[in-house]
């Protein structure tokens, strides 16, 4: 999982990279997942992406990451 900001200000979400899902749906190669508290991201585009993520976490996919044992 990578980290990903939609717009400049906004909160780092947690997205799936390519070969990674849940319950089976996996993303495709050269693609990244939707975020997964839910958010609306147009057509999956990202400003950014990143491995760590810095203090502006989003809390919701942090909560839904553990939920799912991911994390």
């Amino acid at each position: 999982m990578r980290w990903a900001q939609v717009k400049a200000g906004q909160k780092l979400h947690l997205v799936y990279e390519p070969g990674e899902g849940h319950q089976g749906q996996l993303v495709r190669a050269g693609n990244l997942g939707e975020p997964l508290c839910g958010i609306y991201a147009p057509g999956n585009h990202y400003r950014l992406t990143i491995n760590v993520p810095m203090r502006c976490a989003c809390k919701n996919c942090v909560r839904v990451a553990r939920a799912r044992g991911q994390w």
